[in-house]
């Protein structure tokens, strides 16, 4: 995490991201509760909303390994 999404912005939760410059993307982490993971055990479903405020929706991408989304380009 280099950036925190919405800090101070009482009308949403603060969310930890990673911000990678060169991209230009961000990378979020959601860690699920005991109780969140048994829901997806029981459905196999997440849901996720993106606000667009009308506006054309940007690609998005997701996966269970970070590696698939922040590549070390450092070697």
């Amino acid at each position: 995490m280099n950036v925190r999404i919405a800090e101070n912005q009482p009308e949403y939760e603060t969310l930890p991201a990673y911000y990678n410059k060169e991209e230009g993307s961000m990378t979020f982490c959601f860690e699920l509760d005991p109780d969140e993971l048994e829901q997806v055990g029981k459905t196999g479903k997440i849901y996720l909303k993106q606000l667009t405020f009308g506006r054309p929706m940007n690609p998005i991408a997701g996966t269970c390994l970070k590696e698939d989304l922040i590549i070390n380009t450092k070697s």
